[in-house]
């Protein structure tokens, strides 16, 4: 099954942990907010949390690798589960997949695309639930 859902970003706690010479090396913890009310209910209802490691340059971000951990449900079935994903400056999109998953949401697999333009943060999910 596979749908595009918008969310909301509820936190954005961001620091550096190494800002010698050009290139700073950061990190954020990201909180968002999922309904899926448009959906009609096959979409995502909750919340996640990502950790985030990103690379700056002079001229502005230049990557980001992020795990992150859905909490709530899935097309009705309540559990969690967690994506990696990233993207460099260069792509418009950040791909990633579901690695593992608990709950009523145990098994489920997949691939996810975080997009951000001027449509608004966006989720699209393809997903498989046994």
């Amino acid at each position: 099954m596979r749908f595009t859902q918008a969310f909301e970003i509820t936190k954005w706690d961001q620091s550096d942990y190494d800002d010698s010479g050009d290139l700073t090396l950061g990190r954020a913890v990201v909180g968002k907010t999922f309904s899926s009310a448009e959906l009609e209910g096959s979409g995502l209802d909750g919340t996640s949390s990502a950790e985030l490691l990103m690379v700056g340059t002079p001229a502005g971000p230049a990557a980001y690798t992020a795990v992150e951990r859905f909490t709530g449900t899935l097309a009705g079935r309540e559990g969690t589960f967690v994506m990696v994903h990233g993207a460099s400056a260069d792509q418009d999109s950040s791909p990633g997949k579901i690695v593992a998953a608990d709950g009523d949401l145990t098994g489920l697999t997949g691939a996810v695309v975080f997009e951000h333009d001027d449509k608004g943060p966006r989720l699209t999910l393809d997903y498989e639930l046994p």
